[in-house]
């Protein structure tokens, strides 16, 4: 195949950027260290902005300000439980993302160059 086809070919396989822009979105969120550390903490248990707070020992306001952008991107979901709103994951896959880039890392030793 030539050069020129090869190219075409790659090309044809890139998502466009109206496919990326909500891969990206998600991307920029766990790149903050509270909001992956709010994902961390409820990806086997749901809990309050109180509950959440007080583990990651961060004001509820910060919280609660982090959970609207988790929120808003449907990585997160609220649940009513009596008087307060648990969080919990909308799904796995987050994790799961978490988990192949740690192991990424642990693999590479990354930092150890």
């Amino acid at each position: 195949m030539s050069k020129e086809h090869l190219l075409a070919a790659a090309a044809v396989q890139l998502p466009d950027n109206q496919e990326l822009t909500p891969i990206i979105a998600i991307f920029k969120a766990v790149s903050d260290p509270t909001r992956l550390k709010i994902l961390l903490l409820i990806a086997d248990q749901a809990f309050s902005v109180n509950e959440i707070a007080e583990r990651l020992a961060i004001s509820q306001s910060a919280i609660s300000h982090q959970l609207q952008t988790l929120r808003q991107l449907n990585l997160v979901e609220g649940v009513r439980q009596g008087k307060e709103i648990h969080y919990r994951l909308t799904d796995r896959h987050i994790i799961d993302m978490y988990q192949l880039t740690a192991k990424h890392v642990r693999d590479q030793q990354w930092g150890a160059q």
